[in-house]
């Protein structure tokens, strides 16, 4: 009964046995013909060839394709950082450097529920939480940040957010927010603010806060942690190195070194993913020829909810009162030559704000703990009609109509911009003047005074069922975003129950009346929405942010993004 193979004799049959069998092989070969061991040498060498090509069917049919951890990837971006603190971040490339070194607090949350009257928050952080230091993450750094955020000397631009949220710490891990009123998009301000140490910038006075060196080198939260930095003399930072951040608590991002490389120039930044210098870059603007023709680069269409459009001042310019010359405007103006001839078809007519089939009403889906809706196009129709757009111009009583359209100095609007022109003026307008501006002239001295007759302009949704920002009475003058100065108590009305009833019946209703009567009264051109473009290697995989609301969000699944992959039997 005892086991042989336990046996001290057995470790040397084993060998005995397989020399035999060698000796056997040897004496079978000898004893046939050459012309025989030529065809058995031929039919061992198929049934291998046989066998290897079987394996890999098999594999290829039953195994899924599994990313695995290494490389680095570099991308490109027009500009440097300045200050990678994400309370004071203004700066595009230091939110690109934040998105992926501090954590939102939505991303830490493991618990949270709302009261009956939405007006409180309760959130429960994940246990375990850690800074890049070792250090723990507590509601001890949410307060702070926020705090920090509050402070009318930081000056920040996420306060809006949080003004007259009040905030209770009930633990070490539990954070309580009362808000003034019921808001029930507040989930996503938990998603767009990223926490900062308390440990390290808490003794640090407000007005010395920006000062600190841990705002180029930060200790982080997020998938990746700072490495290092190089600059020129005169001070320009050159690149920017991240390597995974081996406390973060979520995934671990399977691309070990992230890196950036800074230009001054996008001929420079195509120079250098020509020459593989850089693996990628992001661009809000529209995509040269030049970018397009690169080979082993693939450019990412990547849904965004923003839109263009000429909002329209009747205030500066009385003739805009007229409905009929508003509708005429807009029936002038040939959108698809447009798509066409400017973005090459990148872009997407519209004929209303609102980006339909888009909106979710459970904030469970900005915390990432339901499924996220589906991208779909804002709902288009074409109001193009230059034939009767004429003869309604032709009909209105004032027959010499001179209009004023201020533009940003920029070369994809301005071409915009000639195209209308050129509709108008064939439709009956006696003179269209264009009035360029770059973006701190146009701010400055037009958009925040509200000195224009007709502005064209970009807006995106940090919400896209949310217009209150863009459309309110309250919003008619600056800081607001309502450029039309549109005024409709019924429009207000609609607004700020779809900002305070969690209810996904009636604020499905409440959009599609508020969408109508926005159309019907006309207070702006809508002309068409435009994807955020990502050019990256062929070689990158997993690129999937989803709908990004903000040029960083493109980084949103950053942890699945990899560059090498093997085969596995499932």
């Amino acid at each position: 009964s005892k086991d042989p193979t336990h046996s001290p004799v057995w470790g040397f049959l084993v060998p005995l046995r397989a020399s035999s069998h060698m000796q056997t092989l040897k004496l079978i070969l000898k004893s046939i013909s050459e012309k025989e061991r030529v065809t058995l040498i031929i039919a061992f060498a198929i049934f291998v060839f046989a066998l290897t090509i079987t394996i890999a069917k098999t594999i290829e049919e039953r195994g899924t394709s599994a990313p695995v951890r290494g490389g680095s990837y570099v991308e490109g971006v027009i500009g440097q950082p300045i200050m990678v603190n994400p309370v004071f971040s203004s700066n595009q490339a230091d939110k690109d450097i934040s998105a992926l070194v501090y954590a939102d607090i939505a991303s830490l949350i493991s618990d949270w529920k709302i009261s009956d009257d939405g007006r409180e928050y309760s959130v429960k952080l994940k246990e375990g939480l850690l800074w890049s230091d070792g250090e723990p993450l507590t509601s001890d750094d949410v307060l702070f940040t926020i705090q920090t955020i509050q402070n009318p000397d930081a000056r920040s631009p996420l306060v809006k957010d949080w003004q007259g949220v009040e905030m209770e710490r009930v633990s070490q891990l539990q954070v309580k927010f009362t808000l003034p009123a019921p808001y029930v998009f507040f989930t996503k301000n938990l998603k767009n603010t990223r926490l900062i140490p308390r440990h390290i910038f808490g003794s640090i006075p407000i007005e010395n806060m920006g000062l600190s060196e841990y705002n180029l080198e930060p200790v982080a939260s997020g998938p990746y942690k700072f490495a290092s930095f190089a600059k020129r003399k005169d001070g320009f930072i050159t690149e920017y190195r991240l390597v995974t951040n081996e406390q973060y608590e979520g995934q671990k991002p399977y691309i070990e070194q992230f890196s950036f490389n800074y230009y001054a120039s996008t001929a420079d930044l195509i120079k250098d993913l020509r020459l593989r210098k850089i693996d990628g870059f992001g661009s809000a603007l529209p995509l040269g020829a030049e970018t397009r023709s690169l080979p082993r680069v693939k450019i990412e269409n990547t849904p965004m909810p923003r839109y263009y459009a000429i909002f329209l001042n009747s205030v500066n310019n009385p003739a805009l009162k007229d409905k009929n010359l508003r509708t005429a405007l807009g029936m002038a103006i040939n959108k698809e030559k447009i798509i066409n001839k400017v973005f090459k078809g990148n872009a997407t007519p519209i004929e209303s704000p609102l980006f339909k089939n888009l909106i979710s009403f459970d904030p469970q889906s900005t915390l990432g703990t339901a499924t996220t809706p589906q991208w779909t196009e804002m709902q288009t129709s074409s109001s193009y009609d230059a034939e009767n757009a004429a003869r309604i111009i032709a009909d209105l009583k004032t027959k010499d109509i001179k209009l004023n359209l201020v533009i940003p100095k920029v070369p994809f609007l301005e071409k915009v911009a000639e195209s209308i022109k050129e509709d108008w003026l064939g439709a009956g307008i006696s003179d269209v003047t264009i009035t360029e501006k770059d973006t701190t002239t146009l701010i400055g001295d037009y958009v925040k005074t509200r000195n224009y007759e007709m502005l064209m302009f970009g807006n995106i949704y940090e919400n896209p069922a949310d217009l209150f920002p863009f459309w309110h009475s309250s919003q008619r003058f600056y800081p607001g975003l309502n450029l039309s100065i549109y005024q409709s108590t019924e429009a207000d009305k609609l607004m700020e129950a779809i900002r305070q009833k969690n209810d996904p019946k009636s604020q499905r209703i409440n959009l599609e009346r508020l969408d109508t009567l926005l159309q019907n009264d006309g207070p702006a051109i809508f002309l068409f929405s435009m994807p955020y473009f990502y050019v990256r290697s062929s070689l990158l995989n997993g690129f999937n942010p989803g709908v990004i609301t903000s040029p960083e969000d493109r980084f949103a699944n950053v942890t699945d993004w990899n560059l090498a992959s093997v085969r596995i039997l499932k």
